[in-house]
C-alpha cells in the first residue's frame, strides 16, 4: 500500500513522489465541494509520470487521483495514495474498491466493441453486486450506446477533439434507465473523459485520464 504523509519515508522514488502532492491527489469536500488541486506542472515536478485518472465521487464528496499501478490482461488498476482502486477496461468501469459501498464488478466488453464500431449498437452487460446477506447476486442489463457528436473537451489543461458517446441501460422490473454513461474518445480510440455508473450507492464517477 502507498504510503501516506507523515509516515516513514520510503525508498521508493515512485510512492515518495506521490507522498509529496499527496494533498493535491487526494481531496475531501470541506464545505465548498471537493475539488482536484494537483496540475500537471505539480504531477511532473514531482516525478509521477505514470497516467493519472483524475476521479470525482460527488455522492462521497472526493476528487482523487489515481495512479496507474497495474496493467493485466486489458485490465489496468487504478490507485489512490490510501489504497483505493477502480479497474478499468478500454477505458470502460469495470469496478472500485475501497470507496465505501463499491461496485463488485460491471461487464466491459460488449461496451468495448460498442464504441470501437463507433455507431449505434444494442448489447447486454451483466452487473453483480454482494447483497445484504453476503451473496453475490447477477443481473443482465440491456444497454444501447448512440453517438452524441463531436466535442472538443479540457483535461486538466489540455484540449483534446473527441466523439461523445452516450449509453443508456434498462434492467428488468426497472421503470426507465437504470443508468446513462458519457464517454469522450479520441481518434486513437482513448477514452479521456467519461461518466459512469458505479452501483446504485455509489452513484456515478466523473473520470478524466491525465497523462503528461
Amino acid at each position: 500500500m502507498l504510503s501516506a504523509c507523515g509516515q516513514a519515508v520510503s525508498d521508493d522514488p515512485f510512492v515518495t513522489a506521490v507522498n509529496s502532492i499527496r494533498g493535491g491527489l487526494f481531496n475531501r469536500d470541506t464545505g465548498g465541494g471537493a475539488a482536484f488541486t494537483a496540475t500537471r506542472d505539480s504531477l511532473r515536478e514531482s516525478g509521477i509520470t505514470n497516467p493519472v485518472m483524475i476521479t470525482r465521487v460527488p455522492a462521497r464528496d472526493i476528487a482523487v487521483g489515481l495512479i496507474d499501478y497495474q496493467r493485466n490482461r486489458g485490465v489496468t488498476v487504478w490507485r489512490s495514495t490510501d489504497g483505493a482502486t477502480i479497474s478499468t477496461a478500454g477505458g470502460v468501469l469495470l469496478n472500485t474498491r475501497g470507496f465505501g459501498t463499491d461496485l463488485h464488478s460491471l461487464e466491459s466488453a460488449p461496451v468495448e466493441a460498442a464504441l470501437l464500431s463507433g455507431g449505434p449498437a444494442e448489447y447486454s452487460r451483466v452487473f453483480r453486486a454482494i447483497d445484504g446477506e453476503g451473496a453475490l447476486q447477477r443481473a443482465r442489463l440491456f444497454c444501447q450506446l448512440a453517438p452524441v457528436g463531436p466535442e472538443r473537451i479540457d483535461v486538466l489543461g489540455r484540449a483534446y477533439d473527441t466523439r461523445h458517446f452516450r449509453e443508456t441501460c434498462t434492467a428488468d422490473g426497472t421503470d426507465g434507465p437504470l443508468f446513462e454513461n458519457d464517454y469522450w474518445r479520441g481518434p486513437d480510440g482513448t477514452i479521456w473523459k467519461s461518466r459512469q455508473w458505479a452501483g446504485p450507492e455509489l452513484g456515478y464517477l466523473e473520470l478524466e485520464r491525465v497523462i503528461n
